[in-house]
């Protein structure tokens, strides 16, 4: 096993819950567990698996770990996240080759709520343009 493998790092999350709040709602906070290195491998349409539920590739990474004493994985209340972007845990820990060295896991990325708009380049610089030129419509 090369160690130089593991090349990018990930940050494993739980959530907690906390009290209620005055009205009765339950929020739930997350926490840092760890910050580990792994080894990401992209899913593609050759190595996807319908029998581990992956049937759209695009939001889909898995990753390789060494396996931890200290840490078990759960996909009820942990996820990863990487890049800034959240992944929950598709399926459970895979121990390649049963040797208790390393893990496989698939995650899926969690979509966001909303989408952010953007201004064309071009008309942005046109606009101010014509604004100085008094050229305004």
């Amino acid at each position: 096993m090369r160690a130089r493998k593991y090349n990018k790092r990930i940050e494993v999350w739980q959530t907690l819950p906390e009290a209620q709040d005055e009205f009765g709602d339950k929020s739930v906070t997350p926490q840092l567990i760890t910050t580990t290195w792994c080894e990401l491998i992209t899913t593609n349409t050759v190595y996807r698996s319908t029998d581990m539920g992956i049937i759209d590739t695009t939001d889909t990474i898995t990753i390789k770990l060494r396996k931890r004493n200290d840490l078990t994985y759960n996909s009820k209340n942990q996820f990863f996240k990487y890049r800034g972007l959240k992944y929950v845990i598709q399926t459970e820990p895979i121990n390649v080759g049963f040797e208790d060295r390393e893990i496989i896991i698939t995650l899926k990325k969690e979509m966001s709520k909303g989408v952010d708009t953007i201004t064309p380049i071009g008309n942005q610089n046109q606009n101010q343009n014509q604004n100085q030129n008094g050229q305004g419509h």
